[in-house]
């Protein structure tokens, strides 16, 4: 299962628009998310405001860039790959986020 993370804008009451890319991420990883960027990954729809995440993602960033070797048992765990394939989607994420800070990050499981 996939874990997929995009931005959007209410534009009447009970209309949204989608912008920017959509983020996906396996589901199992939300472990690998939490450890490294201190971000609890749940399964709801209404996550927050963009602007409220970009400490987090890039706190995610510098952990996995700077601390590889802390996060290898995720690797043993998810496959090689892992950290790198996280890094994708917090600099995604981060990108989106920093593009429209006053969007709402909406997620779901998708499979």
């Amino acid at each position: 299962m996939m874990y997929s993370v995009v931005l959007r804008i209410k534009i009447q009451e009970d209309r949204w628009i989608r912008i920017g890319s959509s983020h996906d991420i396996l589901w199992d990883v939300r472990d690998l998310i939490e450890a490294s960027s201190g971000w609890t990954v749940l399964n709801q729809d209404d996550i927050g405001p963009a602007n409220s995440f970009l400490s987090l993602l890039e706190r995610g960033i510098w952990e996995l860039s700077k601390s590889t070797d802390a996060y290898r048992d995720y690797e043993v765990m998810y496959g090689l790959g892992t950290i790198k394939d996280t890094l994708a989607f917090y600099r995604g994420l981060l990108e989106d986020c920093k593009e429209h800070p006053y969007a709402e990050l909406y997620g779901k499981i998708i499979a």
